[in-house]
């Protein structure tokens, strides 16, 4: 029976949550498989069985900054005081030594049992052009002898280790040297084809432009290096054409009966870079066409700012259009490349230009899910909340203190990868396309599975409600700017 879906991808796909691969049954394409008849599973399974890639030790790979909240709430309340700064950090050091140590030297560093190849192939961090040239053997050589960090404390070559459990779960011979495509291929042929493939790659090819706050273009040279030798986060078009001309005959070699490939998103709309105009509030902080004076850090308090912007990291209101306007330009090469070859257009970036909260003045044009807000209002948990929106998530006690307001709820605690309601809008819009071009779909999102699993949504940690204190206190004493300035 041919394989119902297999998906190549980045930490989108995979199904990363506030900093970490933890949960992959709740991705958007294991949303899709349950659609499709299919069970996502960590174990091998049966004919109808999705297989994926399991994190689950220590909250995940590389960092759970949901667990490290939890872990001060739980300790310290919901604001960590002066006289506990020094115990709370000691805490989240023991945490995150523990998580170092899991990956790196302990169980998270052996074999999996979880079948010889996974259906969801994808890997975070793999940009447009990993696709075809990272295997479990290349990320093994790259991987350097094990040592314990007592400064950074995140797990070293975090994507490498990710891919090692993804590409080849039990680390066989004869796996050793297949990339994402040639696991895919060996899929259709141990199968009997492939019925649906997602291919959706690209936003590595731009994401670190938001998170390390600088642009660096990519040279013709960088088309032929492996990811550990290349310094560029801005691929020029021309190049991120070439990548695709590269990959696109290896994904029809597959033979799916359909390829749906989704457009890459304007990375300046999620918050994990905030966008300010000092001096100016609301609408009249956003130029005609939708953007802010300065995108800084989200850790970064707006009047901190507008004091001396000259202090701090910033994108200018030019460069986040020239981020944009390159992304355009890759997603006009994605549209044209599928139109050629009949392959199925799922646009993403249109999905969160419409859901984006801020550049919309707080008005955003998208639709959410009518089985979504169904969900949410049928849940004790969620039923007061407001609807989930892109803004970073927050609690906010209203002038009597006695009521509260929730924001966000799209994007995680690292402020770029959805959470698991989040996943659903990604799959619900990836489920209309299929179904548009006739894909047999048995069943529906069970929205209400979604809400009770999305932990964040049901139960903020309560240091939402002090966010300026508790995003200091994770900036100046946690490894949050190197996890999100050099792994996300």
């Amino acid at each position: 029976m041919p394989a119902r879906l297999v998906t190549i991808g980045d930490s989108l796909s995979q199904g990363m949550i506030s900093g970490s691969v933890s949960q992959t049954e709740w991705s958007f394409p294991a949303a899709i498989a349950r659609c499709l008849g299919e069970t996502p599973t960590l174990s091998g399974g049966g004919d109808r069985a999705f297989r994926i890639p399991t994190f689950i030790g220590e909250g995940g790979l590389p960092i759970n900054l949901e667990k490290i909240l939890r872990l001060l709430v739980e300790r310290y309340g919901p604001k960590v005081s002066w006289f506990d700064v020094v115990p709370a950090a000691l805490s989240v050091r023991s945490l995150l030594d523990r998580v170092e140590d899991y990956w790196e030297r302990g169980e998270g560093s052996q074999a999996l049992p979880t079948g010889s190849l996974h259906h969801n192939l994808a890997t975070f961090g793999f940009k447009l052009g990993d696709c075809d040239t990272l295997t479990e053997a290349i990320c093994r050589r790259v991987i350097p002898e094990p040592k314990d960090n007592v400064i950074g404390q995140v797990p070293e070559f975090s994507m490498y280790r990710a891919a090692r459990r993804t590409l080849n779960p039990s680390f066989a011979k004869e796996y050793e040297h297949f990339s994402q495509l040639e696991a895919a291929r060996a899929i259709a042929q141990s199968e009997g084809g492939i019925e649906n493939l997602i291919f959706w790659l690209g936003s590595n090819n731009c994401l670190s432009t938001v998170t390390q706050l600088k642009i660096r273009r990519s040279q013709p040279e960088d088309l032929e290096k492996f990811p550990y030798e290349i310094n560029a986060n801005l691929w020029q078009p021309e190049h991120f054409q070439s990548l695709l001309d590269r990959v696109a005959p290896k994904i029809d070699a597959l033979g799916a009966q359909n390829v749906f490939i989704a457009t890459i998103p304007h990375v300046t709309i999620p918050p994990v870079s905030r966008g300010i105009s000092p001096g100016l509030s609301d609408t009249n902080a956003l130029s005609a066409d939708g953007y802010y004076e300065y995108y800084t850090h989200f850790w970064i308090w707006d009047a901190d700012f507008a004091k001396s912007p000259e202090r701090y990291a910033f994108l200018s209101r030019e460069e986040a259009r020239l981020i944009d306007r390159t992304i355009d330009e890759y997603n006009k090469s994605i549209k044209t490349l599928a139109q050629q070859r009949g392959w199925h257009i799922v646009d993403m970036c249109d999905v969160l230009d419409r859901l984006a909260y801020r550049r919309q003045g707080g008005e955003p044009s998208y639709s959410l899910p009518s089985g979504m807000i169904e969900a949410l209002q049928a849940n004790p948990a969620t039923r007061y909340k407001s609807l989930p929106d892109t803004r970073f998530l927050r609690i906010v006690s209203k002038s009597n203190g006695a009521e509260r307001e929730y924001q966000g709820g799209v994007f995680g605690l690292d402020g770029f990868h959805p959470t698991t309601l989040g996943y659903g809008i990604i799959a619900d819009a990836f489920l209309k396309i299929m179904a548009e071009k006739g894909v047999s779909l048995p069943y529906s999102i069970d929205w209400n599975t979604l809400v009770a699993a999305d932990t964040l949504w049901i139960d903020l940690p309560e240091n939402l409600l002090n966010l300026r204190d508790t995003l200091g206190f994770l900036y100046h004493r946690t490894p949050l700017a190197q996890l999100v300035e050099n792994v996300l």
